[in-house]
């Protein structure tokens, strides 16, 4: 052996013979195995789950199949049926509750849960259960609060709560709920027999009602409103499912309504019962100052606040026609005859609401026409040509302006307007004059095309193709 080897051997030995510290070690739990489960024994009981240094027997049940790390035990023993509840103040855990005795557990049915809610028990008189709590060691400690859970006033169909004035919010924990004999089934629900509970409401005037019911941890809540005296006769008039629905209600008749939902456990399950939104009725048309030769488009811009949409009932145009447009939000109509008019227009959408908004089309029919343009066929350079423009107009006074363009192989270019009043009369017309003086510039074009636009100001021209004029080509001569 080397010398370098002869002294490592050596320090090793020494080392052997020195004293060696103890290591401490972190104990498990006082609940870790199921004999020494913490029993529970009065309500309300707070405590506290330690799962940083639980550990797994193994012969644990593993009736959730889920978390197999670490689990703490409870116990508890009711003097009566009684039903309670468990809070692990938001920490996700794997739940589940047995009878019998050490190797001889039986889970009990329908209580496995997982996640963050609040857990419930339905505890038989004089029974021993035991509750194994799984989670993650890095979980560490968290706080457990089990309380008795009343069962709710409102349970029977007699002890309905009354509902006073809207809107209307009731919270029901439904674990101590059952189902009353005779009870009916809702029809949009898809778990019958679920514990429930009862409310009344009884309107002072017809109105459409949201009704609404949910839950915090997504199960499926169901609420169905009813009219009738009894149990026995009963007729359903909404049901909605974990949603909302609207509905009529009339004025005087007391609707029943039902809340239920399954597996809820310690969770509240919210009812929500208020007056619907009104419709927003609206109505547009375009051209919006339409005249007599216009097919005037009507539209629907209605609203809905609760997001239902709404279709027209009927558009009443105001001149003895109306009509009920099916799958579309317009309808065309062309007036007769100028007028003012009122028009109305009646929706309606889901809940049985209705509205009706009117509006006033004023049909004015404006149009004034050129009927003459007289230009020199000839110029010469330097010289000034007058051009007159005759403007006739049979229906309303208006006040019109006539512009006047000069036009080039580059376009046309406008060289003045004049405006004038041109009143409604059967015959005749009403001239514009104007004048051009030719120049070295219209002689290098060697022909000037004059046009004339006339326009009624203030109002649309409802047949403007005979408000524009072109005048034949006058020849430029040096």
């Amino acid at each position: 052996m080397s010398r370098h080897g002869l002294r490592i051997a050596v320090f090793a030995a020494a080392l052997s013979l020195l004293p060696v510290a103890g290591v401490a070690h972190a104990e498990p739990p006082s609940n870790d195995d199921f004999d020494h489960a913490t029993v529970i024994t009065a309500l309300p009981f707070a405590g506290e789950v330690d799962l940083s240094e639980a550990t797994k027997a193994p012969d644990d049940p593993n009736y959730c199949s889920h978390l197999e790390s670490a689990s703490v035990w409870y116990s508890f023993t009711a003097a009566e049926d009684v039903t309670v509840t468990l809070d692990f103040d938001g920490t996700y855990v794997e739940t589940a509750f047995y009878t019998g005795v050490r190797g001889d557990l039986d889970p009990v049915t329908g209580t496995c849960d997982s996640g963050f809610e609040v857990r419930a028990l339905d505890a038989r008189a004089e029974v021993t259960y035991y509750l194994k709590v799984t989670g993650s060691r890095w979980y560490g400690r968290f706080p457990l609060t089990v309380e008795q859970v009343p069962r709710p006033a409102n349970d029977d169909f007699a002890d309905a709560e009354v509902i006073g004035n809207l809107p209307f919010v009731g919270r029901s924990v439904l674990a101590a709920a059952g189902t009353q004999a005779g009870e009916p089934r809702a029809s949009c629900d898809a778990n019958p027999g679920s514990p429930s509970v009862w409310y009344r409401y009884t309107p002072v005037e017809s109105q459409s009602l949201l009704l609404a019911a949910s839950t915090p941890s997504g199960y499926n809540a169901v609420a169905a409103a009813f009219t009738g005296d009894s149990l026995a006769d009963l007729t359903e008039v909404s049901c909605i499912d974990s949603h909302r629905t609207l509905f009529r209600a009339e004025a005087g008749q007391t609707l029943y309504i039902l809340l239920n939902a399954p597996s809820t456990g310690g969770d509240a399950v919210s009812l929500a019962l208020r007056e619907a939104q009104p419709l927003q009725p609206r109505l547009e048309h375009h051209p919006t100052e339409p005249s007599m030769f216009d097919d005037i488009r009507f539209i629907d811009q209605s609203w809905d606040p609760e997001g239902g949409g709404n279709s027209i009932v009927r558009l009443d145009f105001g001149d003895g026609t109306a009509v009920t447009p099916i799958g579309v939000s317009y309808a065309d109509h062309r007036y007769a005859a100028d007028g003012d008019y009122t028009a109305r227009l009646t929706i309606s959408s889901w809940g049985d609401r209705t509205a009706t908004t009117a509006e006033v089309v004023r049909v004015r029919t404006h149009d004034v026409g050129i009927t003459g343009f007289r230009v020199s066929s000839s110029a010469r350079v330097g010289t000034t040509k007058s051009l007159e423009v005759a403007v006739a107009n049979t229906r309303y006074d208006e006040s019109v302006a006539v512009t006047l363009y000069r036009g080039t192989a580059a376009g046309f270019t406008a060289i003045g307007t004049l405006t004038k009043p041109v009143p409604s009369r059967p015959f005749g017309t009403v001239k514009f004059a104007f004048s051009h003086t030719f120049t070295t510039a219209d002689l290098t074009e060697g022909a000037v095309v004059f046009k004339a636009v006339a326009e009624p100001a203030g109002v649309r021209d409802a047949l403007p193709g005979d408000n524009t004029t072109i005048a034949p080509a006058t020849r430029v001569l040096p």
